[in-house]
């Protein structure tokens, strides 16, 4: 899928800061915590987690990266920011050139 989407994916692989066993976990283990997170201007994410249930940003929203920002280069360089847009988040955000109501994540 991502590809289709002709950009370049970012892949982002997880780093472990726990115990050693973390690294062994298995993925039900791990509750669902990928090894690598790949993504791509245009894809869609999903929230696995309730980050903010009482401004609706919980566990299956669907919600649209919008950019991708590189400190050089682009992949296989690891991004600094990544916008993403929320279709139910109506907090503060900030409104792209495409004029599309984002929010950063460092």
């Amino acid at each position: 899928m991502l590809k289709s989407l002709n950009q370049p994916v970012a892949k982002i692989i997880m780093i472990h800061t726990g115990r050693r066993d973390a690294k062994k976990a298995d993925f039900d283990m791990a509750k669902d915590l990928k090894v690598q997170l790949l993504l791509a201007k245009d894809s869609r994410v999903m929230l696995i987690a309730n980050l903010w249930i009482k401004k609706r940003l919980v566990n299956g929203s669907m919600e649209i990266v919008k950019d991708i920002i590189y400190k050089e280069h682009g992949p296989p360089s690891l991004p600094i920011a990544i916008f993403i847009k929320f279709k139910t988040y109506n907090r503060p955000t900030i409104t792209s050139l495409e004029k599309d109501k984002v929010v950063l994540i460092l």
